[in-house]
């Protein structure tokens, strides 16, 4: 849910907001956990990629699965039951080719929730496909500073209704690169770097008040700290048209969230497969300024295991 505001020519104050809240939030965190004891091992034996949800957390971190992990997950757009007459469930599928390289195919599956003006389950189908590699590069580059890089396509299948496609072929890249804190093990910063590179199609498609329609280029920095199975995150990214296409457009994001990995009700050691995030989003694009909250549900499982075992301290 989005509350727009109005337009402001502030990019350049926005820019400054931003470098001075990411260095002030990083510095928060490491005064809060001054007096903490030292952590235990935080290697994250599913990938980082189990905290990319769209809206809420976007940079793809550096871990990948384990060697041989699958993992689905179901991410329901609960959003869409009152702003679309179709609801989105994106549904994808993650599986480690080696313990630094993992693959993944997802989808956004839709049907009419009837709350609208289509009768419930009238439409129903696959609105696009997306598939990928990422890879866990290690400290190729910088001493203590993991790097992770990879690729994704996606395209729009069928004829879906504009309303759950942009109608666009993205070829998305990035590399991202993250620094544990030696003081501090539970915080982590990171940047990265990406590249959208947009083909039209002849589908109609719906855009959001502040997305590109053209190729883009974006940096994005933040930090996380993970408590156990929480994680405190927060984002600041810069996208613009200015280097791959015609048009100069920019947008400046913020997005401060948390995300807990709920506990099993039968053992609370063990992690179950649901996964809740909680996310604000202040946004400054051609569309002016806009400002929301995002509340995403997740679930996933480890098709390798019968039960998802992972505890919930000492992994990360």
């Amino acid at each position: 849910m989005n509350f727009p505001s109005r337009p402001r020519r502030c990019a350049p104050a926005v820019l400054a907001v931003l470098a001075f809240f990411l260095l002030w939030a990083g510095q928060a965190s490491a005064t809060m956990l001054q007096e903490s004891e030292p952590g235990p091992n935080y290697a994250n034996l599913y990938g980082d990629d189990d905290l990319v949800i769209e809206e809420g957390f976007q940079s793809h971190l550096p871990a990948t699965l384990r060697k041989y992990s699958f993992r689905l997950s179901v991410h329901p757009h609960l959003g869409d039951w009152q702003n679309k007459d179709r609801m989105r469930v994106t549904t994808g599928l993650r599986y480690g080719l080696t313990d630094h390289c993992e693959i993944n195919a997802s989808s956004d599956l839709y049907f009419s929730h009837g709350h609208g003006d289509v009768p419930a389950f009238e439409e129903y189908g696959a609105a696009n496909l997306r598939f990928g590699v990422k890879f866990d590069l290690g400290q190729i580059l910088l001493k203590g500073w993991e790097t992770g890089a990879g690729v994704d396509y996606e395209l729009p299948i069928g004829e879906p209704p504009a309303e759950v496609t942009d109608g666009l072929r993205h070829l998305r890249s990035y590399v991202t690169f993250s620094h544990r804190l030696e003081a501090h093990p539970m915080v982590r910063v990171f940047v990265g770097f990406r590249l959208d590179a947009v083909t039209k199609t002849s589908l109609p498609g719906e855009f959001g008040k502040n997305a590109f329609r053209q190729s883009a280029a974006g940096i994005t920095g933040g930090w996380v700290l993970d408590r156990g199975n929480l994680h405190y995150t927060f984002e600041a990214s810069y996208d613009s048209t200015r280097w791959l296409s015609r048009t100069e457009e920019d947008i400046y994001s913020i997005r401060p969230g948390v995300m807990w990995e709920i506990p099993s009700r039968h053992d609370p050691q063990l992690l179950s497969p649901w996964l809740i995030g909680v996310s604000l989003n202040d946004t400054y694009g051609p569309g002016g300024n806009s400002v929301g909250a995002s509340f995403k549900l997740r679930y996933s499982r480890d098709l390798k295991y019968r039960f998802h075992s992972r505890p919930v301290a000492g992994t990360r």
